[in-house]
């Protein structure tokens, strides 16, 4: 049966929830000062460790790994069951993470029968120090032998609890000699079967968890009562700075007894590990407990007896040790770990495991997923469990994004994602229904769009669950699925290439990520020409970043500083412009400098002001130059001080030229606009020249498409060789109007601002440059005193006017950092490109060198520095 679209009404017009986001605004706020007061009173009340009366208080010297410091540090112990026999050997017990010796007082106790027990807190927790510089199981092996060494303790049986097990078999490992026994119950140990079984998986969890830790101190407001919580610290330093991969090889060492008790339901430490650990330590016996964790604190009556006779044992002569262990245990503790026959983890790893599949999932749906089914393929979580995590983490993060749309509407939106997006979202709603929810699960970038456009305007929430739901339970399972299957490979890879696999792992993802969201462009009209865009942008040097482009460049002005013994010697190139005009220069300045020459397009300057008063101020002098002959709208509006045409922009009226004005409190240059040929026209003059030249001359148009009658604006973009280029860019620019169908002919100026990085076409017009246009740029520049190197973007009536020289209507002078436009034409490599640039730097070093000779002296690099951080400070030479 068909689906048939559900009638609904999307309110096109829902109404703008300034009030919610207004609340938002004074929440921060009021976040914001009490998050301030909140880590003032830390840092003036900072945490003291409280020992109880029952503890005493053993001085020690910090430890930073195996290193001492000189940091002096107190642990608090707790000690039961004194004795008068001096060589009776006693207990060190050794407590897990989070908890300390208090939660070990009942095991301590029915200990304290036959033996004297010391329970220390292990510094970092409870009673101990806290603030040190390493928490790892290693460094609290060697705080255990400090404190035996302050006790007078020689030698001491070994008991140890849950994350305590590392520490104790450091211990082990470090002082054979000090220790009768190990008693490990219910501890950590190998890596293989802790939490996922590998160290950069496990250390990704526990680095998020010290993250969250350290965000929840620093960015919540508690007033300190965070920072001695259970799950604080001493909890995620613990786990973070602890390196379990170690610890097999200290198992296969230990020569003392070994006694083994585990539950066999424990949901934090698998029983495996127990299994294994048993299997490493042929001398050890294994109690195995009907329970999960808890015994050792809970119930420690249940194994009481056992660990008190395996205690009196280790002391006789009779007790067995590795030398003396059965010749069949010894040869199997020497056989390689299996790591097929690890089951999938469950119990608390498994939930850690979900959760942090949930999490990644509001990050990266489809890479969670794809991440998910390599875990699979692994063997470290189940098909059905990796399904269902991923499910949640989707509806949960999608129902999120829709309840968002709902409550804070579009104006807020607008910042979450670009406007061409969300437009292109609230279009497909409004025509075709919630149908629409499907099929933006299938098209990789339009889920975020879609699903908060679908909140904005009011779509039912249970249509929209419906829809949501049956997309994303096609999509889920098979592209985990997939990725499951496909992980067999990557498992192969995995465990031939051990010591990178887990980047293996995430390679592997990111290249089936790379590859599905590939096929799913290509799989439309829309997606192969958006393609074909960004293999443009890449292949083609003019649409690359800056930073790609001129990195080179720098390379070459490093150079020549060397070459000149001077790192800002280049910034006296053009003495009349505060540092040559590198960036932050004046525009208006430079303008009323070259006003008497004749050929400056009429402007006026709107002085800066941030209050009401001082915008009816500025919009009163616009009225002003609006008043003079020919300078009606439209007008250009344009910041003092920018580049690259960033706000730059062309009102058409007075309510338009007031609306700008209002959100750009800086000083502002309204120009007239001035129609004709645009063109960009370097000049150079060394300054012992009689006349300088004109090194490129570059034509400016706009890209333009045109209209078939039949097809839509971003249709015609798409379709364009040229405009596809910068399809996201005339995407957002028209937004409100891609759907659009001009007329049969019609052409579309898809930017109207000359510049490259706003969507204008440069190509070398360097066959108009004749003398008379070379001699009219020369008698230009003579009015601009100290001015070297620069390009002039004018406009003339025609080509013929430019070659004649007559007529030119300058907007802008650009000083050092001006481009040679014509470097951008189309079909000039990247090698070109760079010699002609490099050469212009050259010569602007060259004519920067003949100043100083003349005794422009360079600012210092503090100067250029401070100009770069204040453009207001800076001076001309």
């Amino acid at each position: 049966m068909a689906l048939r679209r559900p009638r609904f009404a999307i309110n096109a017009n829902a109404p703008d929830t300034r009030p919610a986001t207004l609340v938002m605004r004074r929440f921060l706020l009021l976040w914001l000062v009490l998050v301030i007061a909140s880590n003032g009173w830390r840092l003036l009340n900072p945490l003291q460790p409280v020992a109880d009366a029952q503890q005493t208080i053993v001085p020690l010297l910090a430890r930073d790994g195996n290193t001492l410091t000189d940091q002096h540090i107190g642990v608090a112990i707790r000690e039961y069951g004194q004795t008068d026999d001096k060589t009776a050997l006693p207990i060190i017990l050794l407590h897990g993470t989070p908890i300390a010796s208090k939660a070990m007082r009942g095991l301590a106790q029915l200990l304290a029968r036959d033996f004297q027990v010391i329970s220390p807190d292990l510094p970092g927790f409870a009673g101990s120090a806290q603030a040190l510089p390493d928490y790892s199981s290693i460094t609290h092996a060697r705080y255990v032998a400090d404190l035996m060494d302050a006790l007078s303790i020689p030698r001491a049986h070994i008991v140890a609890y849950s994350q305590g097990g590392a520490a104790a078999i450091s211990f082990t490992e470090f002082y054979p000699e000090r220790t009768v026994s190990l008693a490990l119950l219910s501890t950590i140990g190998v890596q293989e079967l802790e939490l996922f079984g590998s160290y950069r998986f496990n250390h990704a969890v526990y680095a998020g968890q010290l993250a969250i830790w350290r965000a929840a101190q620093w960015l919540l407001p508690h007033f300190g009562t965070l920072d001695d919580a259970i799950l604080g610290t001493g909890y995620t330093r613990n786990l973070t700075d602890t390196d379990q991969r170690v610890l097999r090889d200290y198992l296969q060492r230990i020569e003392a007894p070994a006694l083994i008790v585990h539950g066999k339901k424990d949901g934090l430490v698998p029983y495996a590990a127990a299994l294994e650990h048993y299997r490493l330590l042929p001398q050890s016996t294994l109690v195995t407990l009907d329970a999960g964790h808890e015994p050792a604190y809970a119930s420690p009556a249940m194994f009481i007896e056992q660990l008190a006779q395996f205690l009196h044992q280790a002391e006789s002569p009779e007790a067995v040790t590795r030398s003396i262990a059965p010749a069949a245990r010894v040869s199997a503790a020497q056989a390689p770990f299996d790591a097929a026959a690890r089951d999938p983890v469950t119990g608390f790893a498994l939930i850690v495991l979900v959760l942090a599949i949930i999490v990644a999932s509001y990050v990266s749906e489809d890479l969670t997923c794809i991440a998910t089914g390599l875990l699979v393929a692994e063997g470290i979580v189940s098909l059905p469990m990796g399904v269902s995590a991923c499910l949640v983490g989707l509806f949960t993060g999608d129902i999120a994004l829709f309840l968002a749309g709902r409550w804070l509407g579009p104006p807020t939106l607008r910042r979450l994602t670009s406007e061409s997006k969300l437009a292109a979202a609230t279009r497909w709603l409004r025509k075709r229904g919630p149908l629409v929810i499907i099929a933006s699960r299938f098209m990789p970038g339009t889920r975020l769009p879609t699903y908060i456009a679908a909140g904005a305007l009011r779509m039912p929430l249970p249509l929209f669950v419906i829809y949501f739901a049956i997309a994303t339970l096609i999509w889920t399972p098979l592209l985990v699925g997939v990725a499951a299957a496909y992980g067999e490979i990557a498992e192969q890879w995995f465990s031939r290439y051990a010591a990178v696999g887990v980047w293996l792992v995430i390679a592997g993802a990111l290249l089936l990520w790379f590859i599905l969201q590939l096929v799913m462009h290509a799989m439309s009209w829309e997606g192969r020409r958006l393609l074909r865009g960004r293999w443009a942008r890449l292949t083609r040097f003019e649409f690359w970043p800056r930073w790609a482009f001129y990195t080179p460049v720098v390379v070459a002005n490093l150079f020549f500083a060397i070459r000149h013994r001077s790192l800002t010697l280049f910034t006296i190139a053009n003495p009349g412009i505060p540092l040559s005009g590198i960036t932050g220069e004046s525009k208006a300045d430079i303008l009323q400098t070259l006003a008497p020459s004749g050929c400056v397009a009429p402007f006026c300057i709107l002085r800066a002001g941030d209050a009401q008063q001082a915008t009816d101020a500025r919009q009163h002098v616009l009225d002003a130059f609006v008043e003079g002959a020919g300078n009606d709208y439209p007008l250009i509006l344009k910041p003092e001080r920018g580049e690259r045409g960033k706000d730059v922009a062309i009102v058409a009226d007075r309510a338009a030229a007031q609306e700008y004005l209002s959100k750009h409190c800086d000083t502002i240059i309204a120009q007239r606009r001035v129609f004709g040929n645009e063109f960009g026209i370097l000049y150079i003059r060394e300054p012992n020249a009689a006349t300088g030249n004109v090194v490129s001359v570059a034509r400016k148009s706009n890209t333009v498409v045109t209209g078939n009658g039949t097809q839509s604006l971003k249709a015609l973009i798409l379709a364009d060789s040229r405009a596809v280029c910068m399809a996201p860019y005339f995407f957002d620019a028209h937004a409100q109007r891609l759907d659009w169908i001009p007329a049969n002919g019609e052409p579309v100026a898809l930017n109207s601002i000359g510049t490259h990085s706003r969507g204008s076409v440069f190509t070398d017009a360097q066959h108009l440059l004749s003398n008379a246009l070379v001699a009219e740029i020369e008698r230009i520049s003579r009015h601009f005193e100290g001015f070297h190197i620069g390009r002039y973007d004018l406009f003339v009536d025609d080509d013929a006017a430019l070659t004649a020289g007559r007529d030119i209507q300058i907007v802008e002078l650009n000083g050092l950092t001006s481009e040679p436009a014509h470097i951008y034409n189309p079909g000039i490599s990247v090698w070109h490109a760079w010699r002609v640039v490099i050469s212009q730097w050259r010569r602007a070093w060259r004519i920067a060198a003949m100043l100083r000779e003349h005794g422009v002296k360079p600012p210092s690099v503090r100067a250029v520095i401070r100009g770069l951080r204040d453009p207001n400070s800076l001076t001309t030479h």
